[in-house]
């Protein structure tokens, strides 16, 4: 059963969000407009950070990683949580067919790398889950809030967009926001370390995030798991009536990555239609 009695932070800012500089950059996925955005709510010692790929301007259902700061996995490489490779595989994505990366300051869910290393060692010392050792220390279950991320996309010329995430408080922040979320696409980390696994475990029941796909609707492997599906073997699509799949990842399509580096599950809730859904039917979508 999904926790109901999450703990939200609310931050309200009574400035705007400001571009501060922007230039191309050549990186190994090819070259992106990279913009720095300052934000009240957040600081002057916290950009935000926007790469974006392609001609955006007017395009509906854009590719789009909110992606937040983990210090943790991306510069220590820890196996705690599969940040990392959701951001790598999200810049692949995204430089593939255009789109728009958003890194955002938010360490550990908002509540910063001080505290965040600091539920670290509750999570080691007592045994306690990524929401227990948040609350232990007096700090929400969440605490990110993305009010600057409509003007982001509006100085881009994105109309709606397609959101890479597993976490749909994600998109609920940003619908409420009035951005049009079409849909949710996932990326899970199909191998993955026993401490990942429990963070993920926790994400899913606790924090309501979507559950991975598989064919018996269990979690990825362990690394070291005898018998475990590998990524290879993973179906390429599943549907409504596959009642042993978590409810909340009905109707999904999967596919696999299978090029060199860690394997993932992407998979999206798929449209009527190619194109997009229109600006105000995607308004009155009910939220994933």
């Amino acid at each position: 059963a999904r926790d109901s009695g999450r703990i939200y932070a609310l931050h309200c800012s009574s400035g705007m969000a400001t571009l501060e500089s922007s230039c191309t950059l050549p990186t190994a996925e090819g070259t992106v407009l990279m913009q720095v955005y300052h934000d009240p709510a957040t600081g002057p010692d916290k950009p935000w950070v926007v790469s974006s790929s392609g001609d955006l301007d007017g395009r509906e259902g854009v590719l789009v990683r909110l992606h937040d700061a983990c210090f943790t996995s991306e510069i220590l490489r820890s196996v705690k949580c599969d940040c990392e490779a959701q951001l790598r595989e999200s810049q692949r994505l995204i430089a593939a067919e255009g789109g728009v990366l958003i890194y955002t300051p938010h360490e550990g869910r908002g509540i910063g790398l001080a505290k965040k290393v600091a539920a670290y060692r509750l999570q080691h010392e007592q045994n306690l889950d990524t929401v227990d050792a948040n609350r232990a220390l007096g700090e929400p279950d969440e605490a990110r809030t993305y009010t600057c991320v409509p003007l982001m996309l509006r100085n881009l010329g994105v109309r709606s967009i397609r959101l890479l995430s597993n976490n749909p408080f994600k998109a609920n922040a940003l619908r409420a926001l009035g951005v049009t979320v079409v849909r949710m696409e996932s990326l899970w980390k199909a191998d993955v370390s026993d401490l990942c696994l429990s963070y993920v475990q926790a994400k899913v029941a606790r924090m309501g995030h979507i559950a991975p796909p598989s064919p018996k609707g269990e979690l990825p492997a362990r690394r070291g798991d005898q018998g475990a599906s590998s990524a290879s073997s993973a179906p390429s699509s599943c549907s409504a009536s596959d009642s042993s799949l978590d409810a909340s990842a009905a109707e999904l399509c999967i596919s696999c990555d299978d090029e060199e580096g860690p394997p993932l599950f992407r998979w999206a809730r798929p449209s009527p239609e190619e194109e997009a859904i229109p600006l105000a039917a995607a308004d009155d979508e009910e939220a994933p």
